[in-house]
């Protein structure tokens, strides 16, 4: 089993392994959306059933964003707020041809309902449902009315079992308990490399696991350790699983072990061995589960049990995934775009001997510190050309070329057989970073 807590703060590779031109880089990062840049008010979030009426409905309220009248201008402004992040996907691009009024609406629009969607994002996911099904199809059933995959491990038997449930608007982590004691199941770590779920045939914890929106801590187990010729008298390991609703692929976790609080029997604390620590764990690495292992001062085997071990975990988190596209690649010109807090910048287009070379720069609006605290990750975001009939064409290798204290400059090789501006260039990236802090309270656990 995998020990995260003891691995240092990372400096991680990211290896494009399959593709030529093997290179290994170590720069990344995303701003960081606080909750004091939360909305006071939010708009409502409502949902239209007809796409091609959103996009006319979208269109007309753009024209009238530069009608003759202020109090026209508002009034569409306004409505297009109210329609919801449904909006975000049918608003124009910011052109240098966009008029100075529209592109000050366009932003404050585009920022109102960007924090909309951060806010709902860390909001528990819900779901309705009830009958008797095959495990597989309620799988089916959770993914549909929630994003989240949830797969049983591969080899496993036990996805055709039948479930009875009567779930009428129930979370996420609700659902999942009542599946794992019907079918006598478990969480597993590590048990893909896909940003799935994993669920395989064993006994669950007894013990009732912390729940926080779309977050879930479970304990695990408790191993107590005896060392000589240490310093330490010894020392308690108690370790946890950390899972996360798949839909939102945390990228980076961190444990402030100072906010570690453990008691036992007649209110007696432990501290943790490192208190001073903050070890920083890399998460995307596949799977929504990782296990954690804090280590305490030995606790005295005439205690039965840990009465309550307390915590934090600040875990960076995603939001919306935005495509970045830029068009006549062939006449090397500097194009921008930008959506939330990343701005993408096309500083260039040239031939490099059979290659094509693309220089992107992206940029966060506050970085915060996150170059340092996301390495590497960065370079996982997709950059691809579509061409003419909308055939896709992977990159054929990359390097870094340039880097400040808010953006890193990534150089993307294609080979291009036709006229370049024939081509689009496709750059996806979340369009921001929140960082969560979840407090987290497990209790009544056995000691060894």
């Amino acid at each position: 089993m995998r020990r995260l807590i003891h691995l240092p703060a990372p400096t991680v590779q990211y290896v494009r392994s399959t593709l030529p031109g093997l290179l290994l880089v170590a720069l990344a990062g995303f701003p960081v959306i606080t909750s004091q840049n939360c909305l006071a008010q939010e708009p409502a979030v409502q949902k239209e059933e007809n796409p091609e009426a959103n996009i006319e409905k979208v269109r007309k309220l753009v024209r009238q964003l530069e009608a003759d009248q202020l109090a026209e201008r508002d009034a569409a402004e306004a409505e297009l707020v109210e329609l919801g992040t449904v909006v975000l996907k049918f608003l124009p691009s910011i052109t240098p041809q966009t008029s100075g009024e529209l592109k000050v609406r366009l932003q404050r629009i585009r920022q109102d309902l960007q924090k909309v969607n951060v806010e709902t994002h860390f909001e528990a996911s819900k779901l309705t449902l009830e009958g008797t099904f095959k495990l597989n199809e309620v799988l089916t059933k959770i993914k549909e009315q929630t994003g989240n995959t949830v797969q049983v491990q591969s080899g496993a038997e036990g996805g055709q079992g039948s479930v009875t449930v009567a779930w009428k608007d129930v979370t996420f982590w609700t659902a999942i308990d009542d599946l794992l004691a019907q079918t006598k199941m478990r969480l597993v770590a590590f048990g893909t490399t896909e940003s799935h779920l994993v669920i395989a045939p064993g006994r669950s914890s007894e013990l009732t696991p912390h729940m926080s929106g779309p977050f879930r801590v479970d304990a695990s187990g408790v191993q107590s350790e005896r060392t000589f010729g240490s310093e330490l008298d010894g020392f308690t390991r108690v370790s946890f699983l950390f899972s996360w609703e798949p839909r939102l692929e945390p990228v980076f976790m961190q444990i402030p072990m100072s906010s570690v609080k453990a008691t036992v029997s007649e209110g007696a604390e432990i501290q943790a061995t490192n208190p001073q620590a903050a070890p920083e764990i890399r998460l995307n690495i596949g799977g929504s589960s990782a296990q954690v292992d804090l280590q305490l001062n030995r606790i005295d085997r005439k205690h039965q049990q840990l009465e309550s071990l307390k915590g934090q975990l600040v875990v960076s988190v995603p939001g919306e995934r935005h495509r970045y596209e830029f068009k006549k690649l062939g006449t090397g010109k500097r194009q921008s775009e930008r959506f939330g807090d990343v701005g993408v910048t096309l500083e260039g287009s040239q031939r490099n001997g059979r290659v094509y070379e693309m220089r992107l720069f992206v940029e966060f609006g506050d970085s915060s510190g996150a170059l340092e605290s996301f390495r590497g990750w960065i370079l996982s975001n997709r950059a691809f050309i579509l061409d003419a009939d909308d055939k896709q064409l992977e990159n054929v290798g990359f390097q870094t070329y340039g880097s400040n204290d808010k953006g890193v400059g990534i150089s993307y090789m294609f080979q291009l057989n036709n006229d370049p501006d024939t081509y689009r260039l496709i750059y996806e990236s979340p369009s921001s970073i929140r960082r969560q802090t979840i407090e987290y309270e497990l209790k009544n656990i056995p000691l060894p």
